[in-house]
């Protein structure tokens, strides 16, 4: 029952960082100048701020049948698609490696892999992109410590 509880606690802080995801690396692309830790997310085409249960990437759009819940509009499917690549990754590479401190190790590189490959794609935000880039990076750091700690926990019982 234990672990029970420690592999839904991982999959959670991998539902978080997925969410978290989509926000962060869409903000060190081009044509965005918000800041990374600005928790304020507003639709593209109306600027009404997104409530905080509406961050929540795949049941919100889920819920919303893919649009903005203000004025209707289609919310683009890449961002969704980001998400779930980056839950599923990391959560697949986490079980893989019976939820280990390299697995974990691994599930953060895999998203700062993801990270990089649509950064490249979509192209490098306009400016101050380093001192943000520096800051999500640092940004991630207590998820990797969560994650590294849910491990220990999970590899002592």
């Amino acid at each position: 029952m234990n672990q029970l509880i420690i592999i839904i606690s991982f999959f959670l802080i991998y539902y978080h960082i997925s969410g978290l995801a989509t926000t962060n690396i869409l903000r060190l692309t081009a044509n965005n100048t918000l800041p990374i830790l600005s928790s304020k997310c507003y639709c593209d085409n109306c600027n009404t701020k997104i409530s905080f249960f509406m961050q929540l990437p795949i049941i919100s759009y889920i819920i919303c049948k893919g649009k903005c819940k203000n004025c209707g509009t289609k919310i683009p499917l890449f961002p969704l698609l980001l998400e779930i690549v980056i839950f599923s990754g990391m959560s697949v590479i986490s079980a893989f490696s019976n939820f280990s401190y390299f697995g974990t190790l691994l599930s953060f590189l895999f998203y700062e892999l993801i990270r990089l490959i649509t950064i490249i794609l979509k192209g490098k935000r306009e400016t101050q992109f380093l001192k943000q880039y520096i800051i999500s990076v640092l940004a991630m750091i207590p998820f990797f410590l969560m994650t590294m700690f849910v491990a220990v926990i999970y590899n002592t019982l």
